[in-house]
């Protein structure tokens, strides 16, 4: 970590936060009326996305919005929210689960929609966790001296994805999660600072590649190619979750070992949005107040990687988080990976 002239350290700070969301809501309700439609005949079970998942809303976004477009939108909050031009922003990172093209990176669509022209860009993915290792990455340019200021921003355009034909009751396991997703963007600025207790802190990351089939969109890549009945996204959702309930609550205990941090002290856990029962588990099993854990997933579903800055930014607006408070992130995501991030405010 680099030094100020007075001897201070560099920390990488959040001085600005943004989402987006669209305008078009759809209820769960809604959802299975058209799994229904789609299906052949076949009838979801009535209710099991809100019983099941605890969603009761989502968001879509139009025909011909990108990825980048949402983080472009929730990017230019958090700059505003900052106090920045684009031409102050040293690093764009665009980090998500989606993308607009395979190639080139995304964040080069993102840099032409925020005029960030001096800014170096890259794409930072690793499924629902790519906000936080994109955090990480700022984290590390930051304190090294190499950007002063970054932008980290996640645009979801999910909907493309969906499987709305599930054919019958042994598909539909599978195809559930997909029926929980929405479209959102999200965004933090952060930039250099001397401030000896703030800033985003040291976190922890595991995976396990042993369980990378497990959730998938196979499609678009040098194994399936362009195969068009596996662009969809699938996931075994009940193993998934049941990793993040067993790996979780323990990379939350070591991180806060090594800060010296009580959980008591924390005041908001902001955790990925999949499950509201997930959430529920492990805050029983870390003896963490559900009501210190932000929850959105009922209003806007599974955003990917835009669920956690966007959760953060709702938690700031709605008064529930505010200078100098503990914070921590965590996600798991497809992978399997596992990313807890600490910070204060």
């Amino acid at each position: 970590m680099t030094q100020n002239e007075n001897g201070s350290r560099i920390r990488a700070l959040i001085t600005g936060t943004g989402r987006y969301e669209p305008d078009d809501v759809w209820t769960s309700d809604m959802v299975e009326t058209r799994v229904n439609e789609c299906s052949g005949g076949w009838r979801i079970p009535k209710g099991i996305i809100r019983l099941a998942t605890g969603v009761v809303e989502r968001r879509y976004a139009s025909d011909g919005v990108c990825s980048s477009d949402l983080a472009a939108r929730a990017a230019e909050k958090a700059m505003a929210s900052a106090g920045i031009e684009p031409r102050d922003v040293d690093l764009l990172i665009f980090a998500s689960a989606s993308h607009d093209v395979a190639e080139p990176a995304t964040a080069n669509m993102l840099q032409i929609a925020l005029g960030c022209e001096r800014a170096a860009v890259m794409d930072v993915k690793n499924a629902c966790n790519s906000f936080l290792n994109g955090l990480d990455v700022a984290q590390a340019f930051i304190e090294t001296g190499r950007a002063p200021r970054v932008v980290v921003a996640a645009g979801e355009r999910l909907l493309p994805f969906i499987k709305w034909d599930i054919d019958g009751s042994e598909d539909l396991p599978q195809r559930l999660a997909a029926l929980t997703l929405g479209d959102a963007g999200a965004a933090c600025v952060l930039e250099a600072s001397a401030a000896p207790e703030r800033g985003v802190m040291r976190g922890a990351f595991e995976s396990d590649g042993r369980h990378w089939e497990l959730s998938t969109v196979l499609a678009g890549g040098s194994r399936y190619g362009a195969a068009p009945d596996r662009m969809f996204f699938e996931c075994r959702s009940m193993k998934l979750q049941q990793l993040a309930v067993a790996r979780i609550p323990a990379l939350v205990t070591d991180v806060l070992m090594k800060l010296d941090w009580a959980l008591d002290d924390v005041a908001l856990v902001v955790p990925h949005q999949v499950s509201r029962s997930v959430i529920e588990r492990v805050s029983s099993l870390l003896r963490y107040p559900l009501d210190r854990c932000v929850v959105t997933l009922d209003r806007f579903g599974n955003t990917a990687a835009a669920s956690i800055p966007f959760a953060l930014d709702l938690a700031i607006e709605e008064g529930r988080a505010a200078a100098g408070d503990k914070v921590l992130l965590v996600g798991g995501a497809a992978g399997f990976s596992a990313a807890v991030i600490p910070l204060v405010l």
